[in-house]
């Protein structure tokens, strides 16, 4: 044990937890937490077994990426020469009365700087959430699209995503993707209650968390599109609210009885404006104002009822409002919002966002504060339930993609990929630990015959997946390989 002195020094360091012990959650530390100082990122100390976070200031050769492991966890950052960096491993295991550290960088020629290493005990493990979303899988793979590592071996894409550190998989469920909504369609068959039945026993067998989205509509559906699903066109509002209920709870009995039950659940997606529009105007639902829902008392009965139905089914899932984030989704909407959901006393857990910096025009630094503003205001958690950035300027055929930029960021490689997604998992690592991860969009809907946005239509995210044009691992995967 260290001295007294260097104890104090460390435990006058603030620290900020959430305060749920559920899987991508920490415990507050006790005022008596054990805090032990390190002499440095390569050693082996005594400890009694239970759970431990590892944090460390670093700097050391600009741009290389170091990598610190501390018992079966690892965390890695960019190192810069005249920054002091902080580096946080969470959630370590120690079963053996013994935690080994060790740290090296991935360029041979790099050197780093430790300073202030130490290691404290918290009450509880805490996994990042590093996912991605899988639902339009089943497409990919019946018109002939193939996985493959960075190697360029083929192999089953949930395995593969796995077995490089992706810890979690979306799945978006609709009522009836074979309906017109607005003219348009999703493929009969994919996104129904069968295809995510099936893939939620896939994401399980290899090793994956499971969120499951609810959408409630049988089409996209976002701060523009909440198309009510068709079966539920003349429903009045008395059975909106009933069938919000039972659709919630019979399909989450399904995937309970299977062995699948989700350790998240989104009731609903994006869903600032509202859900469940009705009458459509042309293409257009009425039942918004400026972009915003215009009655938050209904939204909030609505959802109440779904909300109701996770927590008597699967009371140990987690519940997640989702929001999108862009130029005219402020933080300001977000409070807006969330002071209305908790006025309502809706019961949930967690706040969820999308993140695209071409839609929003924020950089991560921005949004960790963000995060961390929404986190401490409402006592939640916080999850990037959507990011995406793009690793080409254009898509396979040569077109523009639905991310057309990476504004603020500049360019559009698999490189810049590669460093905004590290970048992003260090920060969140090192902020707040009421902010649990991210969920990638949409890393695996590669370009393939007949796979597009809608029937008819192209894949327009083929320059924003984790895969190459030919279903080949991209450098991004860096980010999952060295977090977990």
């Amino acid at each position: 044990m260290k001295d007294i002195s260097s104890l104090l020094l460390v435990l006058a360091i603030v620290f900020s937890s959430c305060s749920s012990s559920y899987p991508g959650a920490m415990d507050d530390p006790t005022p008596e937490a054990q805090v032990i100082r390190l002499n440095s990122l390569d050693e082996t100390i005594e400890l009694a077994n239970g759970f431990y976070d590892l944090e460390a200031y670093v700097r050391g050769t600009e741009d290389a990426l170091l990598t610190i492991t501390a018992g079966d966890r690892k965390a890695a950052l960019f190192l810069s020469p005249a920054v002091w960096k902080k580096a946080v491993v969470r959630g370590v295991e120690v079963t053996n009365g013994k935690l080994s550290v060790s740290a090296s960088t991935l360029e041979s020629s790099a050197t780093y700087e430790p300073k202030t290493v130490y290691v404290r005990a918290v009450s509880a493990g805490r996994t990042l959430i590093t996912g991605g979303d899988f639902s339009m899988l089943s497409q990919v793979e019946k018109n002939g699209g193939v996985y493959s590592d960075a190697k360029g071996e083929a192999g089953d894409c949930f395995v593969l995503s796995a077995q490089n550190g992706m810890n979690l998989a979306r799945l978006r469920l609709y009522n009836d993707p074979g309906k017109s909504a607005g003219g348009k369609s999703f493929f009969k068959g994919i996104q129904d209650e069968a295809n995510i039945l099936a893939l939620a026993k896939r994401a399980k067998a290899a090793g994956m968390e499971i969120e499951l989205t609810f959408h409630y509509s049988d089409f996209w559906t976002n701060g523009g599109e909440q198309y009510k699903p068709a079966a539920w066109k003349k429903y009045t509002q008395e059975e909106l609210h009933d069938v919000m209920y039972t659709y919630t709870r019979d399909f989450l009995i399904k995937m309970r009885d299977q062995g699948t039950t989700p350790q998240y659940v989104s009731i609903g997606n994006e869903i600032q404006s509202g859900i469940l529009f009705g009458t459509l105007k042309g293409d257009k639902p009425t039942e918004k104002v400026n972009g915003y829902c215009s009655d938050m008392n209904n939204l909030a009965s609505l959802l109440s009822q779904a909300s109701k139905a996770v927590r008597e089914v699967c009371p140990e899932s987690k519940i997640i409002l989702h929001l999108t984030t862009s130029a005219d989704i402020t933080v300001d909407n977000f409070k807006w919002f969330f002071t209305a959901m908790r006025n309502a006393n809706l019961d949930y857990d967690i706040i969820g966002a999308s993140y695209y910096p071409y839609y929003g025009n924020k950089t991560i630094e921005e949004m960790i504060s963000e995060a961390e503003l929404l986190a401490s205001t409402f006592n939640k958690d916080y999850l990037f339930m959507e990011v995406g950035f793009a690793w080409n300027p254009l898509l396979e055929d040569g077109t523009s993609g639905q991310i057309a930029n990476n504004d603020p960021y500049e360019e559009m490689t698999p490189e810049a990929q590669r460093r905004f997604m590290l970048s992003l998992t260090e920060q969140i690592l090192a902020a707040s630990s009421h902010i649990l991860g991210y969920i990638y969009w949409d890393p695996i809907y590669i370009a393939a015959p007949n796979c597009g946005w809608t029937v008819g239509e192209k894949n327009v995210t083929g320059n924003s997946t984790l895969f190459d044009f030919t279903g080949k691992m991209l450098p991004a995967w860096d980010a999952f390989r060295y977090n977990h």
